[in-house]
């Protein structure tokens, strides 16, 4: 059988396998690799290129390691190779099966960094179901391209594989759900249950649960031997005291000797680490309905899940594992939540999911551009988003270094957070390459400047779980034991809200003051203000603050903002001003009542108040990938206004943000087209979103460049806000969608003056798959072709 040749590493083993595929010729000799590793030569894979097949010993298999695969990646580099596979094994019979390949080719030979490794782990004492079914599929379909090879390690192909198991199982699950509610309450309950689980399979895989990897599955087996399964108590007399009280109390303060569970289990509860953050919080209308689930629905969705290895790293740019780790998790679940869509309907929902390669590219596009505009040297500027930083002199280290630190990023349709977390990762490799290592303080003060938004409250919560997980793997081992809360608390960075319409009754708000309002320099607004920002900082970082007592402030803050811009100076600049005494009065009564609702709706300016009021007046970059939603399927999420009305409130809101961002006047602005897709709006509220020095980058469908309602659209890009670059793939799309899409790279409009005639516009048509093109050097040098850097100081 497969598994018996195979687990644990055996040098025989896996040659009789790479055998069997015809491709393959042995051959037994040592070989030297850069930095004074040696390693065995276990033969070649003859594709269309020569691929080697090298075993090196490392001190742990299961861990990414760069220092284990940077001298493959040079051995394949000083050989001009495109790709190798490596066998990283240890004393413990586990081995990292890796294909590391180049992502650039072309004329040039690949450089070192230029490579990438996609990885499959085995370890004889863990599940290895995805390893086993990737080799399987290489067994049963041998490769005879390197393409092919690149197939069997394809994070696609593998997140393909288990989604179609984990759909199916999911809605079984779904429909097991025991007590009354709709069928939406009880996939909603489902889907909580599954974010749950697969969450604790990371804390557990640390382990941080009763010192068990596999904690879980030894709680259900405890529950088999105590109580028997079939007696349906599994999950409300022991999932649920885990789910709502183990994570919430500092350990040993959590008080739950009188349950009645084994000694064991109550032990294991009591030390579980204090992890604050609303998904181990009782979720209205769907955790205080009595819902449940059978034991053997449990059971079913544990025996699947835990069959696959879990690993709490992230992928980045340079690795890939093809396990469960958090990547996979997000992708998973925004799959699922999109495939379910809104009440069912999901070409209503218009979400896609945006590949890891080009959420990085964005990522580094967008900083790269925001540095330039800050002040850095054009080739400076993308050289270090390429990790290229020896050019850069101290003072632009420290300039740079700064910048990144302070950068204010918005994704405004953030669905599972996958741009949040890119933005992350490359803020990380920038500022380490600038000199500033890594540490867990670094990755805190990084999260408090990402801020999202969504209308699909699951995608509020995937991203905060992305976003925890992100944090939570860089905890030490010594944090479990920890009295205060260990996540930072993401409540008020990623918001649940309409992006685009945002009203008092019918009165639509503006996203962020106008640069002439002087409404903050009254003392009373002043002092509001500040107090709301102290509170959202403390809350942030747990010093005591409940989101009860931020609402105070935030309500505190609104009053007298609403007094000073509607009464006291009512044609003074501001929210909802309407010129007139008695309308800004009404107004402002308006305000008064939605003080005393008990759910406010999400508002820019109020829920963001630190970026939009404060010393920038924006955003520092918005980036994301806005829902696809046809014209004729536009429709308020929330139920509050009809089709036809939502729709009016987007041309509406649409031309205030130009009116208050760019320098249109109310007669020369464009009207938007009732004939345009929900992207479009998209694009004009996040340019309104930025400061006048921002950068804007997106991933939409390319039909605004080249159907009539998209006319609109190209004038604001060529009077108002500079295009910088347009993107387009020509061999790969970017989704599973039908959508032919481009990336568009744009500065935020200057409320000043309009974009001069002469500003070129990049159009960049990329014959490859963007992993094989250095995108980034090509576009650095079509810029300086066209002037691009004093265009930008003329300007």
């Amino acid at each position: 059988m497969l598994s018996d040749d195979l687990v644990p590493y055996s040098r025989e083993g896996l040659v009789s396998f790479l055998d069997a595929l015809g491709s393959f010729a042995p051959r037994e000799e040592a070989v030297s690799l850069p930095g004074g590793v040696t390693g065995e030569l276990l033969g070649y894979l003859y594709l269309e290129d020569e691929v080697p097949v090298v075993a090196l010993r490392v001190e742990e298999a299961t861990k990414k390691r760069r220092k284990d695969w940077e001298p493959a990646a040079r051995y394949l580099a000083e050989r001009g190779l495109p790709a190798g596979l490596f066998v990283f094994h240890d004393g413990k019979g586990a081995y990292r099966l890796s294909l590391v390949h180049a992502r650039y080719r072309g004329t040039k030979s690949p450089e070192f960094s230029h490579y990438k490794r996609h990885s499959l782990v085995a370890h004889p004492e863990k599940p290895n179901k995805t390893f086993f079914q990737r080799l399987r599929r290489m067994a049963e379909n041998p490769p005879g391209t390197l393409e092919g090879l690149l197939e069997v390690f394809s994070v696609e192909a593998v997140t393909e594989e288990f989604y179609r198991e984990f759909i199916a199982l999911f809605q079984r699950l779904a429909e097991e759900v025991v007590g009354e509610a709709s069928p939406g309450e009880k996939r909603d309950f489902a889907l909580a249950f599954v974010a749950r689980v697969i969450f604790l399979g990371f804390v557990q895989k640390r382990g941080w649960l009763g010192g068990r990897e596999d904690f879980l599955q030894r709680l259900l087996k405890l529950y088999e031997e105590t109580v028997g399964l079939g007696r349906d108590r599994f999950y409300r007399e022991w999932l649920t005291p885990l789910f709502f009280r183990a994570l919430k109390a500092p350990p040993g303060e959590k008080g739950l000797s009188s349950l009645g569970l084994p000694p064991e289990v109550v032990k294991a509860l009591e030390e579980a680490p204090y992890l604050n953050g609303e998904l181990f919080s009782p979720k209205p209308s769907v955790d205080d309905r009595g819902l449940y689930l059978k034991d053997e629905a449990v059971r079913d969705f544990f025996d699947f899940l835990f069959a696959h290895n879990f690993t709490v790293e992230e992928n980045d740019r340079y690795e890939e594992e093809l396990e469960l780790n958090p990547e996979f998790l997000g992708l998973i679940l925004e799959r699922l939540i999109n495939g379910l869509g809104v009440e069912g309907k999901e070409r209503e929902v218009g979400a896609h999911y945006t590949p890891r390669v080009e959420v990085d590219l964005m990522c580094r596009l967008a900083l790269a551009e925001y540095l330039h505009r800050q002040g850095l040297p054009l080739e400076k500027a993308y050289g270090l988003m390429k990790g290229e930083a020896e050019a850069l002199t101290e003072e632009e280290r420290r300039f740079a270094k700064q910048s990144l630190l302070e950068a204010k990023v918005l994704d405004p349709a953030v669905g599972s957070g996958a741009f949040l977390v890119g933005m992350l990762q490359v803020l990380e490799e920038a500022l380490e390459n600038l000199g500033k290592p890594r540490t867990l303080d670094l990755r805190k003060r990084l999260l408090q400047n990402l801020y999202g938004v969504d209308a699909l409250g699951w995608a509020v919560w995937m991203t905060e779980l992305r976003l925890w997980l992100a944090y939570f793997v860089e905890l030490p081992d010594s944090a479990k034991a920890f009295k205060e809360p260990l996540l930072p608390s993401l409540g008020l960075k990623v918001a649940h809200g309409d992006s685009l319409v945002q009203t008092l009754g019918e009165t639509t708000v503006p996203v962020k003051l106008p640069a002439e309002a002087e409404v903050l320099k009254d003392e009373r607004v002043r002092k509001a203000y500040e107090a709301l920002v102290a509170a959202k900082e403390d809350y942030f970082h747990n010093r005591g603050v409940s989101r009860e007592e931020v609402e105070e402030k935030e309500r505190a803050f609104l009053k007298a903002y609403a007094w000073r811009a509607l009464v006291g100076r009512g044609q003074q600049g501001g929210l909802l001003v309407e010129g007139e005494a008695e309308r800004a009065e009404g107004r402002y009564r308006q305000i008064e009542e939605l003080l005393r609702q008990e759910e406010r709706p999400f508002f820019y300016l109020l829920d963001f108040a630190e970026v939009l009021l404060g010393p920038k007046g924006g955003f520092d970059i918005v980036i994301g990938n806005p829902p696809y939603v046809r014209q004729e399927e536009i429709r308020d999420l929330f139920g509050r206004f009809a089709p036809g009305a939502y729709k009016e409130l987007l041309q509406r809101s649409a031309k205030e943000d130009l009116l208050l961002a760019t320098s249109y006047t109310e007669k020369t602005a464009p009207t938007p087209s009732g004939r345009s897709d929900l992207y479009t709006y998209f694009y004009v509220r996040s340019l309104a979103l930025l400061h006048p020095k921002g950068v804007h980058v997106f991933v939409v469908s390319n039909s605004w460049l080249d159907v009539q309602y998209g006319a609109w659209l190209q004038r604001v890009f060529l009077e108002a806000a500079p295009l910088r670059y347009v993107i387009e793939n020509r061999v790969k799309r970017s989704f599973r969608a039908d959508v032919n899409t481009v990336i568009t790279v744009a500065h935020a409009p200057d409320p000043e003056r309009k974009v001069p005639p002469d500003w070129p516009v990049l159009f960049v048509a990329v014959r490859k798959p963007f992993e094989e093109v250095d995108l980034l050097q090509e576009v650095l040098e079509a810029s300086r072709q066209v002037g691009f850097a004093s265009k930008e100081v003329s300007r």
